[in-house]
């Protein structure tokens, strides 16, 4: 006999575990609302288990089908490189936690097994499923701090984008306290100091934003900006930045320019003080 609520409540918390493993495997972090959204689709696609068996491409095709619903949900898809990173990783450990449970069943020749539609489903402590799922996103963590070695924190990197009608070389430091988020796309923001790029920006979008900066009602954003309000926390105040969607940041690299996917750039009133760099980004921004 299989509870309902159980199966539910076990997937929704396995699955839970999985998005943060894969996020961190990806390079990406959902808020916590998205990773609530993404964990309860992952339980409703669970009750394939008490459809009839359906032809092996059905089954296949549902599981490629829910794990990219599920992850899209999670993370965006404006960025189809790591949406199908984070996919792959989320199935990934989908099917290493069903090989510990299919090994367990081997070595014990337990009786409590039902399967269906290439979902598997274990009669047994819902807490030792839940302890398995969170073992596996702790492997994750604990891998990636012993494997992966820092970025030096004045790593810095050229990156290409369009403002107004006008193509932008900046050049960006690696911040590790830089974690600005979109709040319409999800995805992280490029923080650019106002002072120290002023000079590169169009006269129309300068204007805009010391209007902006001085307190005076800056008007209609400028042709071709969609504006954007990043909200950005620090330890003594909390603000909402001036920014703008960007179609697309370019990487700069010696074979040319690598596409980042689309996503927004706010700007600072303060300078970061360097001569080097003009724009911060944080470690989710690559």
């Amino acid at each position: 006999m299989i509870y309902l609520d159980v199966l539910l409540l076990v997937n929704f918390l396995a699955a839970y575990f999985f998005l943060l493993g894969a996020g961190a495997l990806s390079g990406q972090r959902a808020r916590f609302g998205r990773m609530l959204l993404g964990s309860t689709l992952a339980a409703l696609s669970s009750l394939i288990l008490f459809v009839p068996e359906q032809p092996y491409g059905v089954q296949l095709a549902y599981k490629l089908a829910s794990a990219l619903v599920i992850t899209a949900a999670t993370f965006g898809w404006r960025n189809k490189r790591r949406l199908l990173t984070a996919c792959c990783w989320f199935a990934a450990l989908n099917i290493a936690l069903a090989g510990v449970v299919l090994l367990a069943i081997l070595r014990t020749g337990t009786p409590l097994l039902q399967t269906g539609n290439l979902t598997v489903y274990l009669r047994v402590s819902p807490l030792l499923l839940v302890g398995l799922s969170a073992l596996c996103c702790l492997a994750v963590e604990l891998g990636l701090r012993l494997l992966n070695k820092p970025k030096p924190t004045n790593q810095i990197v050229g990156l290409e984008l369009e403002l107004a009608g006008t193509i932008l070389h900046l050049r960006a430091a690696l911040d590790t306290g830089c974690h600005l988020i979109d709040p319409i796309t999800c995805l992280p923001v490029l923080v650019v100091s106002f002072p120290d790029a002023q000079n590169r920006l169009p006269q129309i979008l300068r204007d805009y934003l010391t209007a902006w900066f001085a307190g005076k009602p800056p008007g209609d954003p400028p042709p071709h900006t969609r504006l954007r309000l990043i909200p950005c926390r620090t330890a003594s105040q909390h603000s909402l930045l001036p920014g703008f969607a960007v179609g697309n940041i370019g990487l700069i690299t010696t074979n040319g320019i690598l596409g980042l996917g689309r996503t927004a750039v706010a700007f600072a009133p303060q300078s970061f003080g360097s001569e080097h760099y003009e724009a911060l980004y944080g470690n989710d921004f690559l």
